[in-house]
């Protein structure tokens, strides 16, 4: 008995000792693990220089008059918001927004001109900040890259590697996961701005019949929900009973006719 005991507590022994080599804590005292406030507006703004020499960008005026009514609404509901947002207006014709870091959302002018209304694009808009305030850009950049390689291209400003950085943020490589938290805070975040979710319902329905997205059965091998599980979600969403919209009180189509 007495030899089964003294092997059980070698058996600890060894045990605490393994542990003790092999567990690292996931932050330590004075490590910085994460990438800072300071660090990840540095990298915003080298994103952004990159985003410029490839993209002609329209001026404050014309976001103005497209962004900031549906950005101010959205905003304003938002309590305890991460970050301050700046939105910008991009001149290409894809069909796309994308978030980059330290809160700087990109809008393609072919999305604007795509969409039917303003209340569509703010839930599209809306889903980017989610991705913001879930922290999932940071993550993302954390995940593929590490902080040691956006540490070494913040201080030798790689200018290809920054190129590499914009080139990942574009594309959609968000888990399903995170996808679907982004949609959810998108709906929340209309219903508290007084739009209908069902927006967004209306915008994957043209979408998807523009063939504009991947067939549904596909949904398997891609990161993005398909379009007739987004649809189903944003229609399924519930309101609050005394829940009334209230409409942009913008003429979409003369703004684009004039503007873009």
């Amino acid at each position: 008995m007495k030899i089964w005991r003294e092997l059980l507590i070698l058996v600890l022994v060894f045990g605490l000792i393994w542990l003790a080599f092999t567990w690292r804590p996931l932050s330590l005292p004075g490590t910085d693990l994460r990438l800072s406030k300071d660090r990840e507006k540095d990298l915003a703004e080298l994103i952004m220089d990159d985003l410029e020499d490839a993209y002609e960008f329209y001026d404050d005026s014309v976001v103005n008059k497209f962004i900031t009514p549906i950005t101010t609404r959205l905003l304003d509901s938002l309590k305890d918001q991460q970050y301050v947002y700046k939105f910008h207006l991009i001149e290409s014709p894809e069909i796309n927004a994308f978030a980059t870091i330290d809160g700087h959302v990109y809008v393609f002018s072919g999305l604007v001109k795509f969409v039917d209304n303003p209340e569509q694009l703010a839930g599209i808009l809306a889903h980017e900040i989610g991705h913001h305030e879930n922290g999932d850009l940071v993550d993302r950049l954390m995940k593929e890259l590490g902080l040691s390689v956006l540490a070494a291209v913040l201080t030798g400003g790689d200018a290809v590697m920054i190129s590499e950085i914009s080139k990942l943020l574009i594309s959609s490589g968000f888990d399903r996961k995170q996808e679907r938290e982004a949609d959810d805070f998108a709906y929340e975040l209309m219903v508290k701005s007084q739009i209908n979710p069902s927006r967004l319902a209306h915008f994957f329905t043209k979408l998807k019949a523009e063939e504009k997205t991947y067939p549904d059965d596909l949904e398997i091998i891609m990161t993005h929900p398909n379009s007739k599980n987004r649809i189903e979600g944003a229609l399924s969403y519930p309101l609050p009973v005394e829940f009334e919209e209230r409409k942009f009180d913008l003429d979409w189509e003369q703004l684009i006719e004039t503007n873009l």
